[in-house]
């Protein structure tokens, strides 16, 4: 009976150590990967003019519209089917999903590049053709740390970081000396330096795991086309209901930009990307956590045991997001200063409000993770039915008449409502996961 005491003690601690040897390196990742986006925003706030940073806030918002049509038909499915569906043979399933990702990410590069020929303006024209550029690498690099993730290896994920950081910062510092920095560049240059990352990244992993290596699709055409429909079918049973849920991610996040744009003028836009980038370390140091809970809420072999886990990560937010809130509300005035110089400091009181963002944002993460890792993405997208219609009404209005104070107060209140659904979901509707 000690014996095996010890033993089950034994597996505890082991199991322990994992846990906070990932999480170190999970952290490690998303802060280099925070830091060079962070910086990234810092910098051009500081080094363009107001209109021009409005024009690069314009791509960066289109860059996250595009990972979120990516995502339920390609990332989320990779997390949660990797240690179920295609447990025997995940490198062989996860190197069909890369030939996804470069299929679909080229349809939108296409878009983009008639989007850009349509523009009179030289600043969007300029935004859509370097999105046309950095979209397919950008994602290429996101899809690359996922799968690292889904092995339970953010560490090569944190090496590939470890590239980006310096590589897109010393580049864009040599533009700026040069006078060559503008929305345009800046776009080709997240591409560039996305594209040498994702590459180290997913050579490390082959290298590492030698466990199957997918058929050519020219010389084993066939048996290639068989697998990567058999893939194609599985992605799409899971994103059905997760691409209209992030398509309507889409809508609840963008229209505000949509509205402030074409209410406010881009100067405007600028001021809200400015919100959201100092906003932008708590997220990156909560996201780590966040690129963990999926494949482990996918892995959680009872219901019991994704509701203990459903609480310890609530805890974690909770306590980080209010934390933040209390650091920003205290110092947002000397933060702006240091950040963005003499701009924007206008604006600083709003992150009294704005600040708030993180811990409702995370906390709603949480359940909407527990949805995904059963596979009830449908949840999910009625309840951004609702934000997105809650959006548009308050919206216009508000930011019509209130300008950037409105448009955060938008923000806010939608996020508000969507954590509320999501937890009223959970306690009503959980245990019918149980059966999961």
């Amino acid at each position: 009976m000690t014996e095996s005491r010890f033993r089950v003690i034994g597996k505890l601690r082991n199991l322990s150590q994992t846990f906070a040897h990932r999480a170190g390196w999970a952290l490690l990742d998303q802060a280099l990967y925070g830091v060079s986006n962070f910086l990234a925003n810092t910098l051009m706030a500081r080094w363009l003019e107001p209109s021009e940073y409005g024009a690069f806030a314009l791509g960066w918002m289109l860059l996250l519209m595009g990972f979120q049509l990516q995502n339920p038909l390609i990332t989320e499915p990779l997390a949660v089917y990797t240690p179920n569906r295609f447990r025997f043979a995940p490198h062989v399933y996860q190197q069909l999903v890369v030939q996804m990702h470069w299929i679909l990410t080229g349809v939108i590069s296409l878009f983009f590049v008639i989007l850009a020929l349509f523009q009179a303006d030289a600043a969007f024209r300029g935004v859509y053709f370097g999105l046309a550029l950095a979209l397919p690498f950008v994602q290429y690099a996101m899809l690359a740390r996922r799968i690292c993730y889904a092995n339970l290896m953010p560490k090569l994920s944190a090496l590939g970081g470890a590239i980006y950081l310096p590589l897109f910062v010393c580049s864009a510092f040599l533009l700026h000396q040069l006078s060559l920095l503008n929305a345009f560049t800046a776009m080709v240059l997240m591409g560039l330096a996305s594209l040498v990352s994702g590459y180290w990244v997913m050579a490390l992993w082959k290298k590492d795991f030698k466990q199957g290596t997918a058929p050519h699709p020219v010389k084993h055409f066939r048996f290639w086309f068989a697998l990567f429909r058999t893939v194609v079918l599985a992605q799409w049973r899971y994103g059905r209901w997760g691409l209209p849920a992030s398509l309507l991610w889409v809508v609840v996040s963008s229209l505000p930009y949509v509205l402030l744009l074409h209410l406010h003028g881009l100067e405007a836009v600028a001021g809200l990307r400015v919100l959201e980038n100092t906003l932008a370390p708590v997220n990156s140091f909560l996201s780590a956590f966040n690129s963990l809970m999926l494949p482990a809420f996918a892995r959680a072999g009872s219901y019991a045991a994704l509701e203990g886990m459903v609480r310890r990560y609530l805890f974690l937010f909770g306590a980080v997001g209010g934390l933040a809130w209390l650091l920003m509300s205290w110092l947002h005035e000397p933060l702006f200063y240091f950040l963005y110089g003499g701009s924007y400091q206008d604006i600083s009181q709003y992150l009294l409000w704005f600040g708030w963002m993180p811990l409702l944002t995370w906390l709603a993460e949480v359940f909407f993770g527990a949805f995904r890792a059963r596979e009830q993405t449908r949840w999910i997208a009625w309840l951004y039915l609702i934000a997105a219609v809650f959006t548009g009404v308050v919206g216009v209005l508000l930011i019509r008449s209130a300008g950037l104070q409105g448009t955060v107060f938008v923000i806010l209140s939608t996020q508000a409502l969507l954590l509320t659904m999501a937890l009223a979901v959970w306690l009503r509707f959980g245990r019918l996961l149980k059966s999961k």
